[in-house]
């Protein structure tokens, strides 16, 4: 029940927080530029890397908190928020100091010697400063009791409803006022509205729960090692984005991050609605790992993997042939990357969806620390080759050194971890063999659907006119979802794997 619900609303509030940006985005571009969008970009990226000092300890609180809820400890419920309250205040504070240290230096990350319009870039920096350390001191701990209540749909539908009125202030004070910094300022204003919301919902509905008394040293103890499991892979999350953006900007331009913005936010928009997806099934691949034998807990990772592997590939056409023009109607032709580098995103997505399902199993059974080395190791090599391959290749060397390093470690390293530590059956060959039998259909899919698009729907005639435009972009959206559906019933309907998965939906809708 609280998966489907979570699900509903997750959708429900992705969908809404993924078109209201939008909205800004087309309107900060429109009336500022594009350069405006790459500064807020850089900031946000800058204070993702500061972000790293919150050590995923979120993450580790809420899983530390599963027993108790199941157990209905309150007391000691009351204990971890206490402790958690106390480690935000700490961790809001070094994020202000060290945002503040890091001031002098912002100008190593920005290639123009002056920015848009004017704008001040330390005054601008202080307001999402601001809104970094605001978002920690203030209430941050409670979203905590939702989430380990595996209600995460409680902050779906505040955030929900937030959103709407958050973008309607945010489109006046862009529509009414040229002045750049009355957006920027409202940015941290909203953030305590919000957070002051959330934490009296929460406090209506879990009335019993507060912060006091405090953790022993075991318990103490056992949230520092999951801390340390959880942190190497915050630091591959940043790596793998805001220091893309971090490079662009430095070595580029913040026209050219404010582009890439774009592309990246187009794919974000597609990755945060299977996010949900993922994030609803989390609790309960962890309550099959507790209960279920390893061998099923295998079989319905086949399952589930072979399902999720033909919506990827459905995405993965779709980005390949609405990229382009999409951007192309929304914006124009001046804020369209070569094809290149949009193929290589799409490889990008491709890679980052591979591993989704294997590693919902990966952290249901708790194997963040013994992929320590292999994370540590993607975010170094990411790093590096993103500096090389930049000034070699600009935004495609970037993108470029994400997707080699990305898939050595989720198509490679990450399920001999998995195998080796959890599933013990020998069959790491039979998971390989299957996605490469996936990726052969998905090039397939995505040549065949791209050159179909072409031939029907070119974007000569897509350049003709928007309103052509608009229509040949519904037109591609058939076609890549017609043909990869008739592509992967013809490849999969006679393996048995297919009937599995039929049978499995059936079943679900059944429900």
């Amino acid at each position: 029940m609280n998966t489907k619900r979570n699900m509903f609303y997750g959708l429900l509030q992705v969908t809404v927080s993924q078109l209201l940006p939008f909205v800004l985005r087309t309107i900060i571009i429109y009336r500022f530029g594009a350069d405006y969008l790459g500064l807020s970009s850089l900031f946000t990226s800058i204070l993702s890397v500061l972000s790293l000092m919150e050590l995923g300890f979120g993450t580790a609180v809420v899983y530390s908190m599963y027993k108790p809820v199941a157990d209905n400890d309150t007391d000691l419920i009351c204990r971890y928020l206490a402790y958690y309250r106390k480690m935000y205040a700490l961790i809001g504070t070094a994020i202000l100091v060290v945002g503040s240290i890091l001031m002098p230096f912002l100008r190593f990350f920005v290639k123009e010697q002056t920015l848009p319009g004017g704008l001040n870039l330390y005054l601008c920096y202080l307001i999402f400063l601001s809104d970094a350390v605001i978002s920690y001191l203030l209430f941050g701990y409670m979203t905590s009791i939702p989430l380990a209540y595996q209600r995460r749909d409680v902050l779906s539908k505040v955030n929900l409803w937030f959103s709407i009125p958050q973008c309607l202030v945010k489109l006046l004070l862009l529509l009414v006022s040229r002045n750049f910094y009355f957006y920027l300022l409202s940015i941290p204003v909203l953030t305590i509205v919000r957070n002051l919301v959330t934490a009296h919902v929460i406090r209506r509905r879990y009335p019993e729960l507060r912060c006091r008394g405090e953790l022993d040293g075991d318990q103490k103890k056992d949230l520092t090692k999951k801390v340390s499991g959880l942190i190497i892979g915050k630091v591959t999350g940043v790596s793998r984005n805001s220091i893309d953006t971090l490079c662009i900007s430095a070595f580029v331009g913040l026209t050219v991050t404010g582009v890439y913005s774009i592309y990246y936010h187009i794919m974000a928009a597609v990755i945060s609605v299977s996010t949900i997806v993922l994030n609803s099934m989390m609790s309960s691949v962890g309550n099959s790992i507790a209960s279920e034998s390893r061998e099923k807990n295998y079989e319905d990772m086949r399952l589930f993997d072979f399902i999720y592997m033909a919506v990827a590939v459905w995405g993965t056409v779709c980005l390949l042939c609405l990229y382009q023009p999409f951007i192309f109607v929304w914006l124009g032709k001046d804020m369209l990357f070569g094809l290149p580098v949009m193929i290589v995103l799409c490889v990008y997505f491709y890679i980052l969806k591979s591993g989704d399902i294997r590693w919902v199993y990966h952290e249901g059974a708790g194997l963040w620390y013994e992929c320590r080395f292999i994370m540590i190791g993607e975010a170094i090599a990411n790093t590096v080759m993103n500096i090389v391959l930049c000034k070699v290749l600009g935004v495609l060397g970037i993108v470029l050194a994400t997707v080699i390093s990305v898939f050595v470690t989720n198509c490679f390293l990450c399920p001999r971890v998995l195998f080796r530590q959890y599933f013990q059956n020998g069959k790491i060959n039979e998971y390989w063999t299957d996605h490469i039998a996936y990726t052969i259909t998905m090039l397939i899919t995505a040549g065949t659907s791209w050159l179909f698009c072409e031939c029907l729907l070119p974007m000569q005639l897509i350049e003709k006119s928007k309103a052509k435009g608009v229509l040949c972009l519904g037109g591609r959206l058939l076609i890549c979802s017609f043909w990869a559906i008739v592509l992967w019933w013809i490849i999969w309907h006679r393996n048995g794997m297919y009937k599995k998965a039929v049978g499995w939906i059936k079943k679900v809708i059944r429900a």
